[in-house]
């Protein structure tokens, strides 16, 4: 398993969901990542990490912002996810419960 620590910008139009996704891809090979958002982004940021943590996919390790002087001021929110050591169970059990939900609609499709 990596010990590097994997970063993904949240851009302010994605939607929670996506960085929920992405994140979770990122940690099948790796112990943490680190969610890089901006002020208009912070709060996409802050939903995903904080629904990853309630469905037991990661911790909080570190949250902290910084300002960044360079052409005006950036402001940026770092929050650090540390994995679970159930993260591959949740994980797992998670994509068996979307797949016998893509079959049952297909079946329903299919009538």
């Amino acid at each position: 398993m990596s010990t590097e620590i994997k970063e993904l910008i949240v851009d302010e139009y994605e939607h929670p969901k996506k960085v929920m996704y992405l994140a979770k891809e990122l940690l099948i090979s790796a112990e943490k990542l680190k969610l890089v958002a901006s002020t208009n982004s912070s709060p996409t940021a802050t939903k995903a990490a904080e629904t990853l943590v309630r469905l037991g996919y990661v911790t909080f390790d570190n949250i902290q912002t910084a300002t960044e002087i360079q052409n005006g001021r950036k402001i940026r929110l770092y929050i650090t996810l540390k994995k679970t050591a159930n993260f591959q169970k949740v994980y797992d059990e998670n994509l068996k419960f979307k797949k016998e939900k893509e079959a049952e609609r297909a079946k329903e499709a299919g009538k």
